[in-house]
C-alpha cells in the first residue's frame, strides 16, 4: 500500500477594505490575509501544524502583498469613506 502524505498551505481571509495600492496607483480592493500550514494525508488537509502567519495585505487587483503597516492613515470602508480610529 503507498501512503501520499505532506504538507499544505491554507489560506484565511480575515478582514477586506480599500486603500490606495503603491502599484496599481488607484484605490482597489485588499484582502488581509494568513497562513497556516497544515499535515497532509492523501492530498487532504488533517491538522495544523503551524501558528497562523503575520497578517499581510493583498491587493485584489495586481495580487502584490504588502505588510499591515500599509494601511496606516490609507484604509477605507468599501464605500471609499475612510476608517477613522
Amino acid at each position: 500500500m503507498i501512503v501520499i502524505f505532506g504538507n499544505s498551505k491554507k489560506e484565511f481571509k480575515e478582514a477586506e477594505g480599500k486603500f490606495f495600492c503603491p502599484k496599481c496607483k488607484f484605490m482597489k480592493i485588499y484582502n488581509v490575509k494568513t497562513n497556516k500550514d497544515y499535515f497532509q494525508l492523501f492530498f487532504l488537509p488533517i491538522f495544523p501544524i503551524s501558528q497562523k502567519s503575520d497578517p499581510y495585505v493583498e491587493c485584489q487587483n495586481c495580487k502584490n502583498c504588502w505588510e499591515i503597516k500599509i494601511l496606516e492613515d490609507n484604509n477605507y470602508y468599501l464605500d471609499e469613506t475612510p476608517v477613522i480610529k
